[in-house]
């Protein structure tokens, strides 16, 4: 009789392997030098080890860090602003060292936000910023790849289907990024100048703005070389989004959102805004207004005007996502001059953009 032998299970982050693979290579482009960093939650423990093993396998030096859902939760309602809003002396020492970074999202349940004080918000948002400035001033290779906010309870939260929203994030993950590059630059160039710019929709959006004459970024998912001279460092996966500088002055006319506003636990559901020479001038949403207006009011978009413009690129994506800015045509705005296209007159304490949904879109001279 044959002696039968069984084989030990494949451990858990086997099959993350080749997304792993595409990060590290093709993405990053990790090499011998590099120190890549990366931020988990337990969910996508599998994927972080993963990304470390093939990072490893390039010749690079590696670092997780683990963060928890109680962990996050209790800081937020325990710790003082003061306590949030310092750097962390660890995560900036991280930052002074590490020559790539990844986040992979979390934390799971969302719900669990909607008691959580809007000023503690504030003060981590503002902390983060402060540990993370070395990050920001070397220019280190960062990918946000936030699968682990892909759960049904941050699902429920915002009102999205899970399995059509989990469906088409994975769909839009396999989309070749070759492709979307191709794409993306293909638009650029048509984008390239100072080009009329005019957005329509079946939900009532009608907005024109001008472009201004700054080559725009194509996020495809690659840091190439050439995104490095420009100073380009950042890029997300899924991939698919082009992203150009307007002009403030030019931009008016009505958005009529179909994309609903994630914030603090709560969906803002069809948000609308009247947008006169850049300046938001009236917004108001079917659902939680009242948020949207906090959101403004933190973003001080009574002195700031619009200065950026994303036009989605992903062919797989579905406007059914907790982020749809990479669905085809899907379009989104941002307050303020674009931190990496304009960095020099930047302002890093203004953040606010949103996705307007599908739209039509035609380019003028």
């Amino acid at each position: 009789m044959a002696l039968q032998t069984r084989q030990p299970p494949s451990p858990p982050f086997e099959s993350w392997i080749p997304l792993a693979r595409q990060v590290v290579r093709t993405s990053l482009r990790l090499g011998w030098k590099d120190v890549f960093t990366i931020y988990t939650y337990p969910p996508t423990i599998p994927l972080a080890e993963a990304l470390a093993l093939e990072a490893r396998r390039a010749g690079s030096d590696t670092h997780l860090t683990l963060m928890t859902d109680d962990l996050w939760f209790t800081s937020m309602h325990e710790l003082s602003t003061k306590w949030l809003s310092a750097a962390s002396p660890i995560e900036h020492a991280l930052a002074e060292t590490e020559t790539a970074h990844i986040y992979l999202g979390g934390p799971a349940d969302a719900r669990r936000m909607r008691d959580i004080p809007p000023e503690k918000f504030e003060a981590n948002s503002l902390g983060g910023d402060r540990q993370h400035e070395p990050r920001r001033k070397r220019r280190v290779r960062d990918i946000d790849l936030p699968i682990g906010r892909l759960t049904p309870e941050r699902a429920e939260t915002y009102g999205l289907d899970y399995e059509n929203w989990s469906r088409s994030y994975h769909e839009a993950l396999a989309v070749d990024l070759k492709e979307i590059q191709r794409e993306g630059t293909a638009l650029a160039r048509a984008l390239r100048g100072r080009k009329k710019v005019h957005i329509d929709s079946d939900a009532g959006t009608d907005l024109r703005f001008e472009t201004k004459a700054i080559v725009p970024i194509v996020s495809d998912g690659i840091i190439s070389a050439e995104d490095i001279r420009r100073g380009f460092v950042r890029t997300a996966l899924p991939a698919g989004r082009l992203e150009l500088a307007v002009r403030p002055e030019s931009v008016n006319g009505e958005v009529r959102g179909t994309d609903p506003i994630p914030f603090a636990g709560h969906a803002i559901v069809r948000p609308w805004f009247r947008i006169r020479s850049g300046s938001i001038v009236e917004s108001g949403a079917a659902e939680h207004g009242e948020l949207l207006h906090r959101m403004l009011r933190q973003s001080r978009s009574q002195r700031t005007r619009i200065g950026y413009a994303t036009i989605g690129l992903n062919e797989a994506a579905e406007p059914c996502m907790l982020d749809n800015s990479i669905v085809k045509d899907d379009v989104g705005l941002g307050l303020g001059p674009h931190r990496e296209l304009e960095r020099r007159i930047a302002d890093p304490t203004v953040s606010f953009d949103w996705t307007i949904g599908p739209v039509r879109i035609e380019i003028g001279r």
